[in-house]
């Protein structure tokens, strides 16, 4: 299932008040970035996941928010499930615009804490092809 530009546009109008919020579809998410950091995602069921750390995650398990979850195949041909690190607010609190805006502050301050996320590599292929092309 895929999320739909409307839930996406209702999303971006609650949380107008953080300011610009840019979406890039990823993996069959929806990521939202602030200032170039992903704090958030919706999953293909519309479900909104914002992201913890270490100095916000237990209030995140307190409430008993579920952490975001997929499952992978091990080299060694087993299934693994792995946990990222957002968690899944309550539908009801997507509704309530200032509860919302509460928990979206935690996962923009969680991914300002996060570490510069690496350049993107570009092939060398590519690179030779220019400098030949440039000749």
């Amino acid at each position: 299932m895929s999320v739909s530009r409307e839930y996406i546009t209702f999303l971006l109008d609650q949380l107008a008040s953080l300011g610009a919020v840019e979406t890039r579809r990823m993996f069959g998410c929806v990521a939202l970035f602030q200032a170039g950091r992903m704090f958030a995602l919706v999953d293909g069921d519309a479900q909104l996941y914002i992201k913890a750390d270490d100095k916000n995650r237990e209030r995140f398990i307190a409430e008993g928010f579920p952490p975001f979850t997929y499952v992978t195949t091990r080299r060694s041909g087993g299934q693994q499930e792995v946990a990222l690190g957002y968690y899944r607010i309550a539908e009801e609190l997507v509704e309530d615009n200032q509860e919302l805006l509460r928990w979206a502050r935690e996962g923009v301050a969680a991914a300002m804490r996060a570490p510069e996320p690496k350049p993107r590599k570009t092939s060398r292929k590519k690179g030779r092809m220019a400098k030949a092309n440039d000749i």
